[in-house]
């Protein structure tokens, strides 16, 4: 599982890094269009919108897998480790079952109200900006199983931003 994991990681990596200098590029052409060319470019801009809701997804569901997700830990901190491991895996059945309704149930409701919707200036369909709800949510679910049946906390202890 843990090679899945890796394997995992490395895909989300890649997608986002991908995603985020594709959208680098495409502002730079929006600027280069709109100040130079003097004719705005409305098809990067909703290009850009749309990856910009794929990265965010995906990328949270990346920093989710690693654990570095912001937590206050002031009351965890107070526990026995027990009742730290505890608390940790409620977290994660909680996350796995918003996960579930929120992200999967959610964006597939969300994905067929949007079917015949298309954006106007690129003419994709709407569905594919909402797809990216379901596709991390999947991405979450697995790292909530991966963390639940791993129950290793130390991680999120040593990458978690501490409030």
């Amino acid at each position: 599982m843990s090679n899945i994991k890796k394997y995992i990681d490395k895909c989300l990596l890649v997608l986002t890094g991908i995603l985020i200098a594709v959208m680098s590029v495409l502002s730079v052409w929006q600027v280069i269009a709109r100040y130079i060319l003097n004719t705005p470019s409305t098809v990067s801009e909703e290009v850009i919108r749309m990856l910009l809701i794929w990265f965010a997804l995906t990328s949270a569901a990346y920093v989710f897998g690693q654990q570095k997700h912001i937590a206050i830990v002031f009351i965890k901190e107070k526990l026995a480790p027990k009742a730290q491991l505890a608390l940790h895996r409620l977290s994660n059945v909680i996350l796995l079952l918003v996960a579930v309704v929120l992200m999967i149930w959610g964006g597939i409701q969300v994905i067929s109200l949007t079917l015949t919707q298309t954006a106007p200036s690129t003419g994709i369909s709407m569905a594919w900006m909402y797809g990216a709800l379901p596709i991390s949510g999947l991405f979450i679910i697995f790292y909530a199983i991966y963390n639940l049946a791993v129950g290793d906390m130390t991680s999120s202890e040593e990458g978690s931003e501490q409030l």
